[in-house]
């Protein structure tokens, strides 16, 4: 009998790779969407600690890491760390925008989820990689120079953008359906999940950072949750309006330069990435 991904501990979650996730806890219930409240009971079961990682092997394999190279390995870490701050900073208008308490009360989960996120990757920087600040902004300040552009327009400009629309007109439904898409379809479900499933399973393969694949594969369980949210939410705002799919469609559109630049890794990235 297989793993139960949906009750596994982060020991066993450390053991999978980035497909077992995305097509066990995503693509296997898009069809059959869970309902918000059975989303929020999920998340009940799937709970974990920041607390109970060790990333003292992490750190081993990061002092095997050539000099030359660190700057490319925590590239690919800090988009993941900067998108985490970046949601948390920017959900809070959608709690009061969302027309149902279901609704609501799962994106409560998910802000809780995305600031533990955040303390993750704060963890990992500071115990793993040994970069030493006062607080998480100090960490990020010293790495944000290497962001990619594409990057830093979705997750510093973009999400800002969406969420003060929706705090200065929170009953607007356009801005919501636009800003759900930006957030957890695109943010999450397109440029978060495909960076994950290729982190995670590049690590699997080099037998690297066993306490962060521990993390990373119950951060990648929980976007999963957030994913499915987004799907249901914009399946059933363009089934009582069918205008939403334009938005939808336009959204997309607008974003599709930068989605692109941050899926495609520049040359020396893929080179040292992949040795």
């Amino acid at each position: 009998m297989g793993l139960d991904i949906a009750r596994a501990s982060l020991h066993e979650l450390g053991t999978l790779d980035g497909d077992s996730i995305i097509v066990g806890e995503i693509d296997d219930k898009l069809v059959n969407l869970p309902s918000y409240r059975e989303l929020y009971h999920r998340w009940e079961k799937q709970q974990w600690s920041t607390q109970d990682l060790d990333f003292s092997i992490d750190r081993q394999d990061w002092a095997n890491v050539a000099e030359e190279n660190r700057p490319i390995w925590i590239s690919g870490f800090v988009v993941f760390f900067q998108g985490e701050v970046s949601v948390v900073n920017n959900l809070i208008p959608y709690l009061a925008a969302v027309p149902t308490e279901e609704q609501r009360i799962f994106l409560t989960t998910q802000l809780v989820d995305e600031a533990r996120h955040a303390t993750f990757f704060d963890k990992f920087f500071r115990e793993a990689l040994l970069m030493e600040g006062p607080d998480i902004e100090s960490i990020l300040v010293k790495i944000r120079p290497l962001i990619q552009p594409g990057q830093r327009q979705i997750l510093m400009e973009g999400l800002v953008e969406i969420g003060q629309k929706l705090h200065d007109e929170p009953t607007n439904m356009a801005y919501l359906v636009e800003g759900i898409t930006l957030y957890h379809i695109i943010t999450e479900g397109t440029l978060a999940l495909a960076g994950q499933r290729n982190m995670l399973n590049r690590n699997k393969r080099m037998g690297w950072y066993p306490g962060f694949q521990q993390g990373f594969t119950a951060i990648a369980r929980d976007e999963s949750r957030h994913v499915l949210f987004g799907v249901k939410f914009l399946r059933e705002a363009v089934q009582q309006n069918p205008s939403h799919a334009a938005i939808i469609r336009n959204t997309i559109a607008r974003w599709m330069p930068q989605i692109h630049q941050t899926l495609y890794l520049p040359e020396m990235q893929r080179v040292v990435l992949t040795a």
